[in-house]
């Protein structure tokens, strides 16, 4: 008698056990699986498309070159995407017509990577945009027509390394680069190169907001050969008149851009800033600006008290192309080293 209710209890363990194995073979089938719930390896559109839509913190994987034939879903949640094409960078197109990402969740639970990608031929809207915090690593933005990045109103933080953007443009401010948030912000190691906007900053547009008391750092980066319409021809950061922010410009250069409608040919700054400029190239690079009004670096100051304080090191090039607006109370431009340690 033992022996038989013996045999039943593990014929009804053997069931359960073959029950459940039968369940998970099914669920990862499905797509369910822990594996699949974490990571996505796609090829096209189609694939692309659902991995954006699917489970939070997923890690999308692309392995092949896209074309985009409609718009992608605004991602919501967030994302990490990476290229995965061998010996160079995959290619998502949005052949001349559409943007290629949006990512409108709330921070800090969107947070946004993208590495090891080329952004290509982006239009009506920017290779990517968003208010969900942003890293982007190996990531090359090219020949985008309404911008390359642009990240929104709001804390939304960004950290950018080692990309390219060349030959975006745009009818508005930010031929390539536009920054809104007051989160905290890094570039390094980046070129900016042909780029162009019909308003300010050739290349880079910073709206700079008091609230990132922590500042926005530039380190190592390159501007080559960009336009704008109106001032800044490389770069235009404003300020407001609240209170300073800091911008930090560390072992740049600034070659040969223009503003063709206004002051700055390299870089121009705005309003009440704390600007530290260190170790920089950026006189007798070949920038211009419109009637050589600061063909380098223009001060457009409204006039604040306290006033704009530009520090450079080492001491500023005695054949800096400099423009200042005349105003009561100018910007302080000043010798000053110590300054020049950029935050962590």
């Amino acid at each position: 008698m033992a022996r038989q209710r013996f045999m039943v209890v593990a014929a009804d363990r053997f069931s359960l056990h073959l029950a459940v194995q039968v369940v998970l073979a099914a669920a990862v089938l499905l797509g369910y699986g822990c594996q699949t719930a974490s990571a996505h390896r796609v090829a096209n559109e189609q694939q692309l498309a659902a991995a954006i839509n699917g489970t939070a913190g997923v890690t999308v994987t692309i392995t092949s070159d896209i074309v985009l034939t409609k718009e992608l879903p605004t991602i919501p949640h967030s994302i990490t995407i990476k290229g995965a094409c061998g010996g160079r960078k995959c290619v998502i197109d949005g052949a001349g017509k559409y943007g290629i990402f949006r990512a409108y969740g709330s921070t800090p639970e969107c947070s946004v990577t993208i590495e090891n990608l080329l952004l290509r031929n982006a239009a009506d809207m920017p290779a990517y945009m968003g208010k969900c915090n942003l890293k982007l690593k190996g990531v090359e933005f090219k020949n985008n027509k309404a911008g390359g990045v642009v990240i929104g109103l709001g804390p939304a933080t960004w950290h950018i390394h080692d990309c390219l953007f060349e030959g975006n443009s745009v009818s508005g401010v930010g031929g390539a680069f536009v920054v809104t948030s007051s989160g905290r912000g890094r570039l390094e190691r980046t070129t900016f190169k042909s780029n162009r906007a019909e308003e300010n900053g050739g290349a880079v547009y910073i709206d700079a907001q008091p609230a990132n008391t922590v500042g926005y750092v530039l380190d190592h980066v390159t501007f080559d050969s960009n336009t704008a319409g109106k001032g800044g021809g490389g770069m235009y950061v404003g300020g407001t008149s609240q209170a300073v922010v800091t911008v930090f410009v560390s072992r740049c250069k600034f070659t040969k851009n223009v503003a063709t409608g206004g002051a700055g040919g390299g870089l121009a700054l705005r309003s009440l800033m704390d600007a530290r400029i260190c170790h920089t190239s950026i006189a007798d690079g070949g920038n211009k600006a419109n009637g050589g009004q600061g063909n380098d670096l223009a001060l457009l100051d409204g006039n604040y008290n306290p006033q704009m304080t530009v520090s450079f090191c080492p001491a500023h090039p005695k054949s800096l192309s400099l423009h200042v607006t005349e105003v009561a109370n100018p910007p302080t431009v000043r010798h000053h080293c110590e300054v020049c340690e950029l935050p962590k």
